[in-house]
């Protein structure tokens, strides 16, 4: 037989009160959290977004160009400039975000700067250095191609003997290093593209 004290009820109610405190705090701070991630996600696929969007409007125009210019004269080269800029605008008009192979992203990236070695020739110089590509690695879409096209724009396009974009793709660990060089003109070159 048991026989609780007079302030039995009082104790029992103070510790679901307790609990109900600690319970409301833990799912507070679980719902912060979640939150700020759904935030974090939402500011990633913005940049991504304006990642994906920067193809400039002038890239379509030469890429144009060049392929009414090649028709005539080496029309298979004419229609490799069609293919790499059709792939290319598809990838742009995929999904922001979208997770894909490095290999894929880097043959986005080769024929990117085929079209644009056509408009340059030899004032566009590459030096690839890339480790041996890990099985599995993938990366946003069309983040490495707008870098490229900055590249050009303000590190080759103002010189007027060009110069080389350095490629080189390593890894640490989980984690793949890209890094991207142009050379920097003058600053009374900058502008004048």
């Amino acid at each position: 037989a048991l026989n609780p004290g007079p302030g039995m009820p009082l104790r029992i109610t103070g510790q679901v009160t307790v609990s109900g405190i600690i319970t409301g705090m833990v799912f507070r701070y679980l719902y912060v959290q979640q939150r700020l991630r759904m935030q974090e996600q939402a500011e990633l696929q913005s940049r991504i977004q304006a990642l994906q969007s920067r193809i400039r409007p002038h890239f379509l125009f030469n890429s144009m160009n060049i392929i009414a210019s090649l028709i005539a004269v080496d029309p298979d080269t004419a229609e490799a400039v069609v293919e790499d800029l059709s792939e290319l605008f598809r990838a742009s008009l995929n999904d922001a975000g979208n997770q894909v192979p490095i290999t894929a992203e880097l043959d986005l990236c080769e024929r990117y700067l085929r079209i644009e070695g056509l408009r340059l020739g030899e004032r566009l110089q590459l030096d690839w250095q890339l480790d041996e590509l890990q099985p599995g690695t993938q990366i946003p879409l069309l983040t490495l191609q707008p870098l490229l096209e900055n590249a050009i724009y303000h590190g080759i396009q103002p010189l007027p003997d060009g110069g080389t974009i350095g490629i080189k793709l390593s890894y640490d660990g989980d984690d793949v290093i890209v890094r991207i060089t142009n050379p920097i003109p003058p600053l009374d070159l900058r502008g004048q593209s």
